[in-house]
């Protein structure tokens, strides 16, 4: 482990600390147990008497592994991994995460065709044709009139406003999980089983990636009855939805068929080489970290969503919910198409 990586260590451990006491003494200020919101978790079921000490227990372990080096440490930073990405993990960030989606996939979306149709070519037609399909389907169910995208903005503002602190703690426990996961990894060191070599990736690479892209179709069919009439989700939205509800459920499962599309490209040619119809950077390798790193962030959103998935299945007697939401499935294999991929395209570049 660097010297970097010991002050990054240190200080993280530091404010885990501070904040363990913070909860410990003051039981208000503690953001889990009975009185939080988001009950996808398992902290929401550990009160701060427990969860204090815990937390300054794992911040003062953490002054003590940055020093450490061998099976102490990689022991160690397993445990703290564990406890960031487990105990105190939810599934706020993958609700952060698809609302992102929700929001900027369309733009996103836009630009592709905008450019493929710009390019010209059959790309262009396909792209003009979508462009024609969309905007005549939005028009005829009402969902994309000023009104019901105002209505859209409106809810999904106010949620993110409404949950602005919790976020902000699920994505603290995310970065301490993630600093320790880098620290985990730099201790175990850089030794290659047989499984990783080029000719056994390319066996179990495809599978996974297939898999991983098949894991958020179930939700994205689940949001897309919100435009039927027959929509899911009564018991808490109520049988009638305005347009800005519905449309909500559409962007949402369109996020969900992006990802589907996304995970695609790491087995796909445009995954490695920029398409022919994009402009400026066409037949450029695509950069290994763009895909790595948006992969791996998606990938360890499910894992850190999981356990509190499980959690909130198994108490609300509902464990079809593993099934719509296959986190633990999902994060496993999306881990594993992203780690098969950055091994083939370095393999490729050596």
């Amino acid at each position: 482990m660097t010297r970097t990586d010991r002050i990054l260590g240190a200080a993280l451990s530091l404010a885990v600390t501070a904040v363990g006491m913070l909860w410990w003494t003051t039981p208000a200020c503690y953001p889990f147990g009975a009185r939080d919101r988001v009950t996808v978790s398992l902290s929401h079921l550990i009160e701060h008497g427990v969860a204090g000490p815990m937390t300054v227990t794992a911040g003062l372990a953490g002054l003590v592994l940055v020093f450490a080096s061998g099976p102490v440490l990689r022991v160690g930073a397993v445990v703290q991994v564990i406890f960031f990405g487990v105990v105190m993990s939810d599934a706020g960030i993958m609700s952060l995460l698809g609302y992102g989606m929700a929001l900027l996939g369309p733009f996103a979306l836009a630009g592709v065709v905008v450019m493929a149709c710009v390019r010209g070519g059959r790309s262009g037609l396909i792209g003009l044709a979508a462009t024609i399909a969309v905007a005549t389907a939005g028009v005829l169910t009402g969902v994309t009139s000023p009104h019901t995208v105002g209505l859209f903005a409106r809810n999904v503002t106010t949620s993110l406003s409404s949950y602005a602190g919790r976020i902000g703690w699920t994505l603290a426990c995310a970065a301490a999980c993630a600093v320790w996961v880098m620290i985990a990894v730099k201790a175990f060191g850089k030794s290659e089983p047989r499984w990783i070599r080029p000719e056994n990736v390319a066996r179990w690479g495809r599978l996974v990636t297939i898999g991983a892209a098949l894991c958020p179709l179930p939700y994205a069919i689940y949001r897309l009855t919100w435009l039927t009439p027959w929509p899911t989700d009564t018991d808490l939205i109520g049988p009638h939805l305005d347009p800005g509800t519905r449309l909500q459920g559409v962007a949402i499962a369109f996020g969900a068929l992006i990802g589907t599309v996304l995970t695609l490209g790491l087995i796909s040619r445009w995954g490695e080489v920029v398409p022919r119809w994009v402009p400026v950077h066409h037949g450029r390798p695509v950069p290994v970290r763009l895909p790595v790193v948006a992969g791996g962030l998606v990938a360890g959103a499910c894992c850190l969503a999981s356990t509190g998935l499980v959690v909130n299945a198994v108490e609300r007697g509902q464990l079809f919910l593993l099934l719509l939401w296959p986190y633990p499935l999902w994060g496993a294999l999306l881990a594993a198409a992203v780690f098969a991929y950055w091994l083939r395209r370095r393999s490729a570049t050596a």
